[in-house]
Parts: C-alpha cells; structure tokens; sequence
C-alpha cells in the first residue's frame, strides 16, 4: 500500500485505522511524509510503528510522493490511497477477487462514497474531450471503464512496471492533480483494462490539503496553474494524432470558455492562466520525449481508446 502525507492530520489517523482493521490484512503499508508541519508526521511515528515511513524534508509534490511511495511498496498489488479516504473493512478483499477475473486487468476502480454520507462521489470514469474524468452512470454493476477515482486505486504491479517511464510512475513534472488521467490513459494505451467493482467500497473527504476547495476555481492559484498545465501535457503525451480532429473543435471551445469565465468572473487569476501556457510550453520537449516512448508502445488503436469517451 502507498500513501503520500502532506499536512494531513485532519484525516490520517481514520485513514491508517481503516487500512489495519481490513479483513484482508495489508503485507505492507509505505508513508511518504512531503514535509509535513502539522505534527501528522510525528504522529505516525508515534501511533503507527508498522508503517514504513519515508521522511522527505520538503514537499515533493503528490506524484514524487507517490512515486517513491510506490517504489518501496514491493508487492504483486498497490494500493494508491489518499490520506483523506477511508475503507470498507472488505476494501482489499473485494479489490482482490475483482482483480483477479483476468490477467490483463491493471486497475480495480472503487465506488467511493462522499465521507459521512450516503453521496455516491466517483464510481466508474469516463474521459471527457476536454481531457477531464466524469462518472459513468453506472453505480451498482461491474464495467470496464477508463479509470477509477485517483484518491484510491487498486493496481497490478506488473501494470505498474510496464507503463512507468524515466523511472517515473506518476510524471513528475505534474507535481499534483491530472495525473491519474495521464496514468490511466497510458494504461489503457499498452492494454491494461480497468475494471470498476463496487463492492469495493470507500470514504472520501475530497481536498483536505486545500480546505476543502473542489471545483477548480476554488482553488489556490498556485495549483490551479499545475491543473491547466497538466491538462496540456496529458493531451501532448498521450493523444494519438488521429484523434485529433476529433478532439479539437472540443478543445478550442473549452480553451475560449475557460478565457472568457477568468475575463469576467476571475480576472485576477488571468496571470496564472497565463503562467500555466507558459510553463507548458517549457515542458514541451520532455513531454514530446515521453509521447515518442508511449506512442511507440501502443498496443491498442485508437477506436479503444474513443470509446472510453463520453461526448455530454
């Protein structure tokens, strides 16, 4: 099991309970502490000795976090979890026998309940033009989908292995959010299937680290730029160019919407708008690098990949 803390003593404790008290006991439970202040790191130390913790003395990002988190988890499966979610008691369980319906499925995805309520928050996903996840409308059955919540996944190491690049699983230049879009997609270009199974079950509180601050607006600017830009980078690596045409009248809609709500609804933020492209643009070369190494690997064609769309 991985798992990055940053300044997450709102929640690591219920979450930490919650992954010892499972019915399918974990064989090994990673921490990475990104420069924790808070006090959730000494915490750990403290209440948790079983953990394996990894203190780094400034905050990496989410993706390092995770990266050297997933690293040290040497196990056949990885648990991606989020300092702010809580499972089921059968979480692993569930996860396992889902997981083991064939060989070729990399990812379990969960149904994830709002915490403390009876809101179902993500189940199934599916990948919007604009390059965003949004639900499947499906929430008791079984389906195959692009990805699952990235606040808790349940992965094949051997999947893990086969699409990590420059010894990266996440990509580091996105140092947080949009990653488990870039993850997913490269997943699902070398094969790896993701299967949604909601007997797996768990509990999200959702942007503790930004107080609670969801919607993308919302946000500090400081992460609002890391979200634009990733944007850009998952469709620079990952996009086939024949899917292009097909995306591109979506993505220039979306482009001028977001340009015309910052002008009049956030004009302040337009600089960091503006730093994002920016910064995009200095990522390019690595990013072009990266989608020479996963073009070249593709496994599946495009019309795969277009199915996991969802056009509304």
């Amino acid at each position: 099991m991985a798992i990055a803390n940053w300044n997450g003593m709102a929640c690591i404790a219920r979450c930490l309970d919650a992954v010892f008290a499972q019915t399918h006991p974990p064989s090994q439970v990673v921490v990475v502490d990104n420069g924790s202040t808070d006090g959730s790191r000494e915490l750990i130390q403290r209440h948790y000795p079983q953990v394996k913790l990894i203190v780094r003395p400034v905050n990496e990002g989410f993706c390092q976090g995770y990266n050297l988190a997933i690293q040290n988890a040497r196990c056949p499966y990885v648990l991606i979890l989020n300092t702010d979610v809580f499972l089921d008691r059968d979480f692993l369980c569930k996860a396992l026998s889902g997981m083991r319906q064939a060989t070729d499925i990399g990812v379990v995805a969960a149904r994830v309940y709002q915490a403390d309520t009876e809101q179902v928050a993500y189940v199934g996903r599916y990948l919007r033009p604009w390059v965003s996840l949004t639900n499947s409308r499906n929430v008791s059955q079984s389906e195959f989908v692009f990805a699952g919540s990235g606040s808790v996944l349940f992965c094949r190491r051997a999947m893990l292995e086969d699409i990590r690049l420059s010894g990266e699983y996440y990509d580091a230049c996105f140092f947080a959010y949009h990653e488990d879009v870039d993850l997913a997609w490269r997943a699902q270009i070398r094969g790896w299937r993701c299967l949604y199974t909601p007997e797996a079950v768990a509990h999200h509180v959702g942007s503790v680290s930004q107080g609670g601050r969801i919607r993308v607006v919302d946000k500090s600017a400081f992460f609002q730029r890391h979200i634009w830009k990733n944007r850009y980078l998952t469709l620079a690596k990952n996009a086939p160019l024949g899917m292009l045409p097909v995306l591109l009248p979506w993505l220039l809609l979306f482009e001028c919407v977001c340009w015309v709500y910052l002008l009049f609804r956030l004009p302040h933020r337009l600089p960091v708008f503006f730093l994002a492209h920016l910064d995009f643009l200095r990522l390019i070369p690595d990013a072009l690098k990266k989608r020479r190494c996963i073009q070249q690997g593709r496994r599946v064609d495009t019309r795969e990949i277009l199915r996991f769309f969802r056009w509304v």
